[in-house]
């Protein structure tokens, strides 16, 4: 499996990390997936083309044949129009969203690049939160589900708290979230430390 991070460091452009995972031989059964499509900012989408012409996709196939939405935030899904244009990939997200959208449920099994993955309903950032789970590498791509939390001072819905008490029995080695940079390195720590810290906050029902 290939990850290539995708993201510009624009400061006038509030876009999430998008992720383009290929199979490692370009073999017929990968599916080339997008993780999330960034904003819809101008200067985006062509900068993802440039990309994504650096690296073979394989004979014959699209360099995204499908695109996973974690959830429906501008800043993930602005620019699946143009990658709708260019490449007409199914998009699989747990509202429907583009003109090929296909409808998921949870734990939906699918390929990734040349994985097989799990989609994750995971509510508490937004409803309509996923996350996609490798389990032969233990990869999650978690959109804005994970994130540092530090304190216990902050408040938190209780469909939050079940989300992450799920996360935290997966074996999990690395995280590729929606903001920032992956978590290579005790990847299943920093979700228990999240969940402890959440778990002493101000819980709403």
């Amino acid at each position: 499996m290939r990850i290539t991070p995708l993201h510009r460091n624009d400061p006038s452009d509030y876009s999430c990390v998008c992720y383009w995972i290929l199979g490692e031989n370009n073999t017929a059964a990968d599916r080339n997936t997008l993780i999330d499509t960034g904003s819809a900012h101008d200067a985006n989408f062509p900068f993802y083309l440039q990309e994504m012409a650096r690296q073979s996709k394989g004979i014959g196939k699209n360099a995204v044949e499908q695109v996973i939405l974690t959830h429906s935030h501008f800043d993930h899904t602005g620019s699946l129009a143009g990658f709708e244009e260019h490449f007409n990939p199914v998009t699989l997200a747990w509202l429907p969203m583009g003109s090929n959208h296909m409808e998921i449920r949870d734990a939906h099994p699918i390929t990734v690049g040349d994985q097989h993955a799990l989609l994750l309903h995971t509510p508490g950032h937004s409803e309509d939160s996923i996350c996609i789970f490798l389990p032969a590498t233990g990869t999650l791509f978690s959109g804005d589900t994970l994130y540092r939390i530090t304190d216990h001072l902050g408040a938190y819905p209780a469909a939050y708290v079940k989300t992450l008490e799920r996360l935290a029995n997966l074996e999990i080695q690395s995280i590729y979230p929606g903001h920032g940079h992956p978590i290579l390195h005790d990847a299943a720590g920093f979700v228990h430390q999240c969940l402890e810290n959440v778990s002493q906050s101000l819980i709403q029902d």
